[in-house]
């Protein structure tokens, strides 16, 4: 918590102010919550010529909302959500941000590693025991396989996807997808060709294998490159990054100015979301900002 002894020494027309108080100005004005603005304290006397943190001005922005930029600094932000009790690590839970630490964009970076070909191999033969295989487990190898096939270029990986595994995301199944994907980013047309037409009725003119062709062998210069496909479910996703032995950052352990934009963000939600979870969440803040002592 930023202590009342600490105080920002103002500028041309601008007071000295507490800092503290510049902070509940500037949350009462992003979350639009007036209540907050009784903790204000002006510093000084009453200044006609110079512009003040005040209860007044505090009052005046949670009404109209703060929309000045950065009113307090990212330190002293992070700080002030930590003496709420705020987590960067859980403030997803909230319901009205995404994670800070995304395992979507962490899978999606797994191509870059340079030993990822060789720990798919690994966890691949580890995972081989017949007797115990799930459909989890084949679908698992799947997604392993995709990111294989495409780092090493190599379609054997694609044939180690069961025939007709569906894909969630796509309407193809998923080994003519890993076909499509690395006939793409390689164009190799012969790999298309190794894409069967299911006879589902779709004009085979539109089929899949149809598709990568015309991508494949089209004249004109494409800038189209096919990443990994990256499972719907986060917990599935989490699970094969720790499958291959690699660390997921924790988000208290990002750059300062990574926790800050995602407190800030959480600000933003609160101030404009106007549905059952932001309203929820917006009663949780006020609750946790009115029991922070105000005595240090």
């Amino acid at each position: 918590m930023i202590p009342w002894s600490v105080r920002s020494p103002g500028g041309f027309f601008i007071s000295p102010s507490y800092e503290r108080s510049e902070c509940y100005e500037f949350i009462a004005g992003r979350t639009k919550n007036p209540w907050l603005c009784w903790k204000v304290k002006r510093l000084g006397a009453f200044s006609l010529f110079s512009e003040q943190t005040s209860t007044w001005t505090c009052l005046n922005h949670a009404i109209h909302g703060w929309n000045s930029g950065i009113g307090i600094s990212q330190a002293n932000l992070v700080g002030f959500f930590t003496q709420m009790g705020y987590d960067p690590d859980t403030l997803h839970l909230e319901g009205i941000t995404s994670p800070i630490v995304s395992v979507k964009d962490i899978y999606r970076q797994l191509p870059d590693q340079p030993d990822i070909v060789t720990r798919i191999e690994k966890a691949s033969g580890a995972s081989d025991k017949p007797s115990t295989v799930t459909t989890g487990d084949i679908e698992d190898a799947a997604y392993l396989a995709d990111i294989a096939a495409l780092v090493s270029q190599d379609s054997r990986w694609c044939f180690r996807i069961p025939e007709n595994l569906p894909l969630a995301s796509e309407t193809a199944r998923f080994r003519d997808w890993c076909l499509f994907t690395l006939a793409t980013n390689t164009k190799n047309a012969e790999l298309c060709s190794r894409i069967p037409i299911r006879a589902d009725g779709t004009d085979v003119r539109m089929s899949l294998q149809a598709q990568c062709g015309f991508q494949v062998n089209s004249p004109h210069p494409s800038r189209v490159h096919y990443g990994p496909e990256v499972p719907a479910d986060d917990d599935r996703t989490r699970m094969l990054i720790t499958t291959l032995n690699y660390e997921i950052p924790q988000a208290k352990d990002l750059p300062l100015e990574r926790i800050y934009a995602a407190y800030d963000r959480f600000l933003d939600e609160l101030k404009h979301g106007t549905d059952p979870r932001h309203v929820t969440a917006r009663l949780r803040f006020i609750d946790r900002v009115q029991r922070v002592p105000d005595n240090n």
